[in-house]
């Protein structure tokens, strides 16, 4: 047995959606089908059933629906959230629904398909909110950091527990159980410190060092110019070595776009620049890192995207963005114009943990146009700036803090995403001792 069908009033997108993503994507049923065709549902045999509407159907299990997946368009909801059975919850059944016999009977009091739904399709970013200095939605207003799971894959562990019961009524069906994945990424935002940056940035750097009496820097960027040292971010041959060394499989994200106030790596036309982008392409999955500028200027990521084919002369399937701009809809819908079929943003510059509350790949649902998409979502669970700069941890309390995150994505065979940047590796100006957290955080996900 490998089909589940469900019952429901009304096939809306919706639901469609969220019952594809928890039995297929993530429980890993290999057929999930709806119908609203009550006589074909009971009359059919040899397949698991459940039963997702107020219609009373004898011996098949109910989840009651709260009836927000049969609505559209977005508007202010009021949640709350509670534990049950040891996980936070809500969509709970209210004393008049409860009246109802049919809501008696369902296997949860609240509805565990809405929820999943409110919290993937990020419905919380799409009403209006206080953004942060740089236009994001900070992971404070959250209800996951709200409600304290922001470090819990809460959809993963509803699906298990939608599972464990399913299964009690449905003994012989198949789950096909997913591998936990570690995929560490890495953000090229600045391939080097000093070198191959023109006369003009060079000289101009070097006199502002000067003025600021920054002799650590001044001592860097001379040895770097004098080839007596490997420019300080040139981290690419020990981001190799940790390759072959612990059987990883990265994914590196490059910044092509033009100069500007947060945009500050190499011009795109330098020679070795290029070269070195070509060759870190023919070993690793890549990906474009759209410019800050790219967020507010039309056909400017087109062309960030044609400059990176170019040099590699591959198709650019991924993506992320960089400064995690994420604003609902039109990142997703803009990547989505642009043929992009992975996108690597989903997480929070401020805080670890899970942003949509799941540890699996998911694809987009754009809410504004009640659609599924064709672009997947790779969810990320920390980064290196987030635990030094804006966390403040000191290096010795780093895998402590991440501990929980890896384990709670092993726990539920998710996929484990880490970012990283070449220049968090160059062990100065405060980065020194994060080759080695680096190290342990890896021995740790694999």
């Amino acid at each position: 047995m490998n089909k589940i069908l469900i019952y429901v009033s009304e096939i809306t997108p919706r639901i469609t959606y969220i019952s594809q993503l928890i039995f297929n994507q993530i429980l890993g049923v290999d057929e999930v089908e709806l119908t609203s065709e009550l006589n074909d549902f009971k009359q059919l045999k040899d397949v698991a059933k459940i039963n997702y509407s107020t219609t009373s159907i004898i011996d098949v299990p109910v989840i009651y629906p709260d009836g927000f997946l049969h609505q559209s368009g977005i508007s202010k909801i009021t949640l709350q959230f509670k534990t049950y059975n040891n996980l936070p919850a809500a969509f709970f059944y209210d004393n008049d629904r409860l009246s109802n016999s049919i809501a008696l009977k369902s296997i949860f009091p609240f509805d565990p398909f809405a929820l999943a739904f409110y919290l993937l399709s990020r419905y919380e970013e799409y009403l209006p909110f206080t953004p942060d200095q740089y236009g994001r939605f900070p992971a404070s207003n959250s209800m996951a950091y709200r409600n304290s799971f922001l470090q819990m894959p809460l959809v993963n562990l509803w699906a298990i527990k939608i599972k464990e019961i399913i299964i009690e009524y449905y003994p012989k069906l198949q789950f096909n159980e997913r591998e936990y994945q570690f995929t560490p990424t890495y953000d090229i935002d600045h391939a080097f410190a000093f070198l191959k940056k023109g006369i003009i940035r060079q000289t101009a750097a070097f006199c502002r060092n000067l003025l600021n009496r920054d002799s650590l820097t001044i001592i860097h960027q001379l040895k770097t110019w004098l080839r007596i040292q490997k420019d300080p971010y040139d981290c690419f041959d020990y981001l190799e070595c940790l390759e072959s060394k612990y059987g990883l499989n990265s994914t590196y994200f490059w910044l092509l776009g033009d100069y500007g106030i947060y945009d500050k790596n190499i011009n795109y036309n330098n020679k070795y620049f290029r070269k070195l982008i070509a060759q870190n392409s023919n070993k690793y999955p890549i990906g474009i890192h759209p410019s800050f500028g790219s967020k507010d200027q039309k056909d400017v990521l087109a062309s960030e995207i044609q400059r990176l084919e170019n040099i590699t002369k591959q198709t650019v399937m991924r993506s992320r963005q960089h400064f995690l701009l994420l604003n609902f809809p039109e990142t997703y819908q803009r990547l989505v114009n642009l043929n992009i079929k992975e996108d690597y943003s989903m997480g929070y510059p401020d805080m670890c943990g899970f942003r949509a509350s799941i540890a699996t790949p998911f694809y987009w649902y754009n809410l504004r146009e009640e659609k599924i998409t064709t672009l997947k979502i790779f969810p990320f669970q920390f980064m290196d700036v987030t635990l030094k700069n804006y966390l403040k941890l000191a290096p010795e309390n780093v895998l402590e803090y991440v501990m929980p995150i890896i384990q709670n994505t092993q726990q539920v065979q998710g996929q484990l995403i880490s970012i990283w940047h070449n220049s968090s590796l160059c062990e100065v100006w405060g980065w020194n001792g994060w080759r080695n957290v680096y190290e342990e955080i890896i021995k740790s996900a694999i």
